[in-house]
């Protein structure tokens, strides 16, 4: 709901939420308070889409890598706080996930390369520049997105290289865990500085983190507690989860692994 299709790319339908519209005319009124001349609007701007540019090309890492695996994408979404790829199937194999994780922040790095090269040409790599802010954006995003905390690119990575060991719930817990605590700090921070935009990526952080946790394995309750729902005349009985493990499940005792 309130998003508006503004095209397609690589088959994916790209979308903008009403609220980017906030942005902008913040990025308008700071630039105009900066400078207070149309051309400094302008580029205020202009440079504000260019970075969602570089976001929608981040997203476009992870649901084309994706895509290489078989699975889709419904859509990418704009935020004011950043982009979200929208990928049909949540629960991937680490290895997958690992690659579909990484995919973002290496076009990221990729990105801030190119535009540190034009930079450099151009005599001036500094934040000052045009070329140059963008370059620093794209470095910043790839690095940020790296933090381990989930729902970020990182927090991915961690609960790819940890579901091998401790299992997909597990690793998806601890990388949740981090998440919430980032994003406290971050909260905690924003205060500090009084950064609206900080404080508002701290919420979707945390908010995020903790429906990811809500949603792990729907048969954790039967691992804690006896099993009495079973009928009368049955004293076993097989059940399949989301993951599609099997679990044999017997009156009076917790689920044996099957």
């Amino acid at each position: 709901m309130w998003s508006w299709n503004i095209g397609r790319l690589f088959g994916i339908d790209t979308r903008v939420h009403a609220s980017f519209l906030l942005l902008l005319l913040w990025s308008a009124w700071s630039s105009w308070a900066g400078a207070g001349t149309l051309t400094a609007v302008i580029v205020g701007v202009a440079f504000m889409l260019a970075v969602f540019a570089s976001v929608v090309a981040h997203e476009l890492g992870h649901a084309l890598t994706a895509r290489a695996f078989g699975i889709a994408t419904r859509q990418i979404l704009l935020l004011p706080i950043g982009g979200v790829a929208q990928i049909e199937q949540t629960h991937m194999s680490p290895r997958v996930e690992l690659r579909v994780a990484l995919a973002g922040p290496v076009v990221s790095f990729l990105l801030a390369g190119v535009f540190f090269t034009f930079g450099a040409i151009a005599g001036d790599v500094s934040p000052d520049s045009f070329v140059g802010a963008l370059a620093w954006a794209n470095l910043g995003l790839a690095v940020f997105n790296m933090l381990p905390a989930f729902p970020m690119d990182g927090g991915r990575v961690l609960r790819a290289a940890l579901a091998g060991r401790v299992g997909h719930d597990r690793a998806t817990s601890i990388a949740a865990t981090i998440g919430k605590a980032a994003a406290i700090g971050f909260g905690i921070l924003a205060l500090i500085t009084g950064k609206f935009m900080l404080g508002l990526m701290a919420a979707y952080l945390y908010f995020a983190a903790t429906s990811e946790s809500r949603h792990l394995d729907p048969w954790r309750p039967f691992r804690r507690g006896r099993v009495d729902d079973l009928p009368p005349d049955d004293t076993a009985t097989i059940i399949r989860d989301q993951h599609g493990r099997t679990w044999l499940l017997r009156r009076g005792r917790d689920p044996h692994w099957n």
